[in-house]
Order: C-alpha cells, then structure tokens, then sequence
C-alpha cells in the first residue's frame, strides 16, 4: 500500500546557498514543505551516547538506503527532497519526486 506524504523536506547543498533562498522565499508560509541547508562536512561516526537503545540491523539497513539516495540526489542535483509520509511516526523518506 502506497503510503501519503504529508509533508516535503529539501535539503540543499552547502554549494547552492541561492537555490535554498529561493526555495524558502517560494515556499514561505507552507507548512508542508521544510527547506534546510545541508552543514555536514563529513560523515558522522562517533561513540555510541549512553542511555540509547541498540537499533535492529533491519532499520540499521533502511536507513543507510535512506542516507545513501540523499547523499546521491545531494551529489548529482545539489538538493534531495525527503518524503515524510502521514501514517508513519516522522521517519523520512527520500522521495521520488525531482
């Protein structure tokens, strides 16, 4: 079954700073839609923070193809758009949509 976007999230490349202000001005005022800028400079790996629960290897691998699509839409476009579907509990997911 087909899941519902309810809303969008453009995360735009440090490299487009006039792409993320034009988006912001388009979409200002919709809730629908987040626009965020991309600051990541390198890949994250720290230790692990107490206190946080150990994450299956399923969801381990669902998101790293997750992380994986943004990093190419990143690379290839300059921007990747993020699906955040209604009937889940705020997970996103890379949309189709260009």
């Amino acid at each position: 079954m087909a899941e519902t976007i309810r809303r969008l999230l453009f995360i735009v490349g440090s490299k487009r700073p006039e792409f993320y202000g034009s988006l912001r001005r388009t979409f200002r005022g919709d809730d629908t839609v987040q626009i965020v800028l991309d600051r990541r400079r390198s890949e994250r790996r720290g230790p692990r923070r107490p206190g946080r629960r150990p994450v299956t290897r399923d969801q381990r691998g669902a998101d790293r193809r997750d992380q994986l699509e943004i990093q190419r839409q990143l690379r290839s476009r300059g921007y990747a758009v993020v699906g955040v579907p209604s009937s889940d509990g705020g997970a996103l997911r890379p949309s189709s949509r260009t």
